[in-house]
């Protein structure tokens, strides 16, 4: 590997850098063993800024061409190791090329944990579908009342019904519905979507009259810290393709905005 001359020699100096009773530990494999499915690893005890282990993955374009991987375990809540876990990959990628793991670990020293964005821990997010509309106007309103405030957007289809009796009643119908909509906690979470269930003015059905909706929740999730937020507001957009509603949607399911579980 052409790295290993240079990842050998960097283990050397952090050994000698962190040279304490038990503060580094080599997991390997050794540099010249190393594969993308198993780099070089490492770990590093430390008291500064509170008592943590840092893991250390080395992977073998690295320095070259790949940055370290910093992993850090302890009893921190989960939102200060990932905020510590994202200053260090920071640090790392103001030195590309450089063999910059030691640098990087020594900026924990002056860390003070006051300073570390943690985000917003504790926000909610529903999404939900709506096979028909029959009244969007009612709808919209009633949707935006059940948001009372909270950040929410809505995507839809419209229905050319001039010629279908089945929609006489309706008012500018509506199919594929998908609402989203941010709480900043389970509690209010569980608020807006008992108000969605439960309201009996929520649309209108066939024959005109006041109803409630048939809806799919499709994901209720916590959302991680630093998860992408909805805009403030509410708003609703009609959307072409499937695939355009999927580009749309993708910044905020729970593949990219669902807290991450402990295992």
């Amino acid at each position: 590997m052409a790295n290993a001359p240079q990842q050998v020699a960097e283990l050397k100096q952090i050994k000698k850098e962190f040279s304490g009773e038990g503060v580094f530990e080599f997991l390997g494999p050794k540099p010249s063993d190393a594969t993308d499915a198993n780099p070089t690893r490492l770990k590093i005890k430390r008291d500064l800024p509170v008592p943590m282990t840092v893991a250390v993955s080395m992977p073998v374009g690295y320095p070259a061409s790949a940055s370290p991987i910093f992993k850090v375990e302890g009893s921190l809540e989960e939102a200060y190791v990932e905020a510590i876990e994202e200053l260090l990959t920071t640090q790392a990628s103001y030195m590309p090329g450089m063999e910059c793991i030691c640098t990087v670990l020594q900026s924990l020293d002056d860390l003070d944990l006051s300073t570390l964005d943690l985000g917003e821990p504790g926000r909610c997010r529903d999404i939900f579908k709506v096979e028909v509309v029959n009244n969007s106007p009612q709808f919209s309103k009633s949707l935006k009342q059940a948001a009372n405030g909270r950040p929410c957007m809505w995507f839809f289809r419209t229905i050319q019904c001039q010629n279908n009796a089945k929609f006489s009643f309706a008012v500018n119908p509506l199919r594929a519905v998908f609402v989203i909509c941010d709480s900043p906690d389970k509690k209010s979470a569980s608020e807006f979507m008992k108000g969605i269930r439960t309201d009996s003015d929520m649309d209108c059905d066939m024959l005109g009259k006041p109803g409630k909706i048939q809806m799919t929740l499709l994901e209720d999730f916590e959302m991680a810290p630093k998860a992408q937020a909805l805009p403030d507001g509410f708003s609703g957009s009609e959307y072409r393709t499937d695939e355009d509603l999927a580009v749309e949607m993708a910044p905020f399911m729970a593949a990219v905005g669902a807290i991450k579980l402990k295992k």
